[in-house]
């Protein structure tokens, strides 16, 4: 039997977002192609609570009694596979290789194209952030622009997971990093510029403390990555250097946000301007591009090359054989996602 968290289709009164079910429900038998996976992590992603808004473009591709089941990310460990599957075997550790795979879920049968085999991480943690985390992280600084050691990036939302995997990711190359983070008390400001700096962050910021910083303006600082939008957005485009490279990779500020430009950015200062799709980008390369650079990921990650986010994941258990408490728990969780108040952790869900 497996246990399965699906979209509503219903909407609670007094909620925004749609509601989530519980299920308990027999798996569907082998077809020739079908591997039975058993998922041993997945994460509650920003872009899993615009799945459950329908703000996402992707639309979850596996659903159980008529509802969608959300997850896009994760990891699992193969348990059987039918009789026309070659490419895993059980044991095989395993990732989606498709957006909409439905990783909510205790276990799943599904068709073979769907999963991308991996090599065994220390934390399961990791490979199951891979996707929407780590690999965005890795092309922002490889494919945005043509970033030599000694440059400078500026994000904001320096807290964010991506945000943190380009701090490191950066740090391999030459490359200085500036964080920006939302206003806040004094003492939790010096924690968290604490930690951002313990993983190599050169520079982290208040966001009204970014104009005018005489250090900031030094800097040859010719990559902005942009997830808030609105008025934090142009505070990162007014710090680029000329022929700088603006990113736009995400709407924490609210998606009716504007981002303000003038002649000189364009005309002046030579500013480039591009939209960012992690799935996308990750997506221009081979289906062996991605697993060699998955793979290398996780081997960063078990040499200590690379780590988890230094300001830490808040791990959620899903408890098999505590159906109602983990129930409790998870729909906490999501409803801790959609808040996204200040100094949110990343959640992952880990299955017992």
């Amino acid at each position: 039997m497996a246990q399965i968290l699906t979209k509503s289709t219903e909407h609670h009164r007094n909620a925004q977002l749609p509601s989530l079910n519980f299920h308990v429900a027999e798996l569907p038998g082998l077809g020739t192609k079908d591997v039975l996976v058993k998922f041993l992590a997945a994460p509650i992603n920003p872009l899993d609570v615009l799945v459950l808004a329908n703000l996402y473009p992707v639309k979850p591709q596996h659903h159980h009694a008529n509802e969608a089941i959300p997850g896009y990310d994760g990891i699992g460990e193969v348990m059987d596979c039918g009789a026309g599957v070659t490419e895993l075997v059980p044991g095989d550790l395993v990732i989606p290789s498709k957006f909409g795979i439905g990783t909510w879920r205790t276990q799943a049968v599904v068709d073979v194209q769907y999963l991308q085999k991996v090599i065994r991480p220390h934390d399961f943690a990791f490979a199951a952030i891979i996707k929407i985390s780590i690999a965005p992280a890795f092309c922002l600084v490889e494919d945005m622009c043509n970033l030599k050691p000694g440059d400078w990036i500026i994000q904001n939302a320096a807290t964010s997971v991506v945000a943190q995997m380009v701090v490191q990711f950066a740090r391999r190359r030459g490359i200085h990093t500036i964080g920006v983070i939302r206003d806040r008390s004094a003492g939790e400001a010096d924690v968290v510029k604490q930690s951002l700096r313990g993983i190599g962050s050169d520079i982290v910021v208040l966001e009204s403390e970014v104009t005018g910083h005489a250090e900031i303006r030094s800097k040859r600082i010719m990559l902005a990555l942009d997830s808030v939008f609105g008025t934090s957005g142009r505070v990162l485009v007014k710090s680029l250097s000329p022929g700088g490279t603006f990113v736009q990779l995400g709407f924490l500020g609210g998606p009716t946000g504007k981002l303000e430009l003038d002649a000189n950015d364009i005309f002046g200062r030579q500013l480039t301007l591009k939209a960012f799709r992690g799935s996308a980008q990750v997506a221009s390369r081979s289906a062996e591009e991605q697993t060699d650079l998955f793979n290398w990921f996780i081997s960063l990650f078990n040499t200590g090359e690379l780590n988890l986010p230094r300001l830490g994941l808040e791990r959620v258990r899903w408890d098999a054989a505590d159906k109602r408490g983990s129930e409790e728990r998870l729909m906490e969780a999501v409803k801790r996602a959609q808040q996204g108040k200040l100094g949110q952790r990343k959640q992952i869900i880990e299955f017992m």
